[in-house]
């Protein structure tokens, strides 16, 4: 190994490539703890295992700079060393690649109805990584020489580990697609289906992704193992896996969005499938008479708009969560009603409908009742002077004479 292009240069430009892709995974983790600050204890322990273990794949990506530019600065011989931080970043990747794995084999878990056969495969393959890679990684920090590691032992398990990787990548693809083509075949709602299609792309792209850069690295390993550009490609790789798993976290949020949401166009969603105004239009009325009272009462239930239609039936999340219910009653009078009306009916009517009319001054009444309480005194007194001269007998007037 001297050249020194095809084996310090790989790592360089892999080791750079996988330096910035540690800032993309350090954001994807703030934007998790930023947007779901109400996460299960699980799902948050998970984000900051993976954030832990991209940042010490990182610094042992700068250790191992450290170790071949500066340390070994100008010793062209160097290039077939492996120094141990070289060594634990297998262990490192190979880690992350599990928590990758097992996350979504929970997810396969659940679209399948809790099947677990199909997911035992997964995570037993998964874990036989895990393994293949830590053995790597001793065999690596014994032999400290890369030409020692590519001979037959140990280096079919270095290989067997790229392999199960690749195998459990398409494996998880391969049925994430074919439980949400089954979910698509199932839902009648247009929203529902643009959701899966979303979820289907979203699984694709994270599963080729990384699946080809696992393989790429395999294949670099088997056909060029006098080079370091597959442990260059091996660097990128644990941080494809984290980037895709946060990936997976955050777009939960934008796709229940996606699937509260009608689409106004063919390229934009603009309303919410339910508003307040598809539950007030022109309602159907159910008029009822009471004989008794002759008062005629009508029950309106608005209906459903019409672009409403549930992603399944009973889902309790589409539905409205509270019903307008409008009641109208109205009176009907005829004039020939009004004379059956008892007198206290029609009073308290009268009273009832001029309740709100303008009321006189309380000074203008009082005066008024003022008088004509002195009109009615001045009366009387003047009928009884007028009684008392009439009930005079003749001889009373004699005696007023003087």
């Amino acid at each position: 190994m001297t050249d020194i292009a095809w084996t310090l240069g790989a790592l360089l430009i892999g080791g750079s490539v996988g330096l910035v892709l540690s800032g993309v995974v350090a954001v994807q983790c703030i934007l998790f703890f930023k947007l779901y600050p109400n996460e299960t204890w699980f799902q948050r322990s998970m984000v900051l295992l993976v954030w832990l273990l991209d940042a010490l794949h990182s610094a042992f990506i700068v250790a191992s700079f450290f170790r071949y530019f500066i340390h070994f600065f100008g010793d062209r011989s160097r290039g077939d060393y492996i120094p141990w931080s070289v060594a634990l970043t297998v262990v490192v990747t190979a880690a992350q690649t599990l928590i990758f794995h097992w996350y979504f084999a929970a997810k396969i878990y659940k679209s399948s109805g809790k099947i677990w056969w199909i997911v035992a495969p997964i995570v037993l393959l998964a874990f036989l990584r895990l393994f293949a890679a830590s053995v790597s990684t001793v065999e690596m920090i014994r032999l400290q020489r890369f030409s020692a590691f590519n001979e037959r032992y140990p280096g079919w398990i270095f290989t067997t580990g790229l392999s199960l990787s690749a195998s459990v990548d398409i494996l998880i693809t391969t049925f994430l697609c074919y439980f949400l083509q089954k979910m698509r075949r199932r839902t009648a709602s247009t929203t529902m289906a643009h959701v899966v299609d979303t979820l289907t792309l979203y699984t694709l792209e994270n599963g080729f992704l990384t699946c080809v850069t696992t393989t790429a690295s395999l294949i670099c390993w088997l056909a060029m193992p006098k080079n370091l550009v597959f442990m260059g490609l091996h660097f990128v790789i644990g941080k494809l896996y984290a980037t895709s798993l946060l990936t997976s976290l955050n777009t939960r949020k934008h796709l229940r969005a996606l699937r509260h949401r009608r689409p106004a166009s063919t390229t934009q969603w603009d309303d919410p499938v339910l508003t307040a105004a598809d539950f007030t239009v022109p309602c159907t009325t159910y008029p009822y008479t009471d004989p008794a009272s002759t008062l005629t009462t009508s029950l309106s239930v608005p209906p459903p708009a019409s672009a409403y239609r549930p992603a399944s039936k009973g889902n309790p999340r589409l539905l409205p969560a509270h019903l307008e219910v409008r009641v109208a009653r109205t009176v009907a009078r005829a004039s020939a009603d009004v004379a059956q009306l008892q007198p206290d009916q029609y009073g308290r009517m009268y009273h009832q409908a001029n309740a709100h009319a303008p009321r006189p001054d309380v000074r203008e009444r009082a005066r008024e009742r003022e008088r004509k309480g002195s009109g009615v005194r001045r009366e009387r007194e003047h009928s009884k002077s007028r009684s008392r001269s009439r009930s005079r007998s003749p001889g009373d007037a004699w005696r007023s004479l003087p």
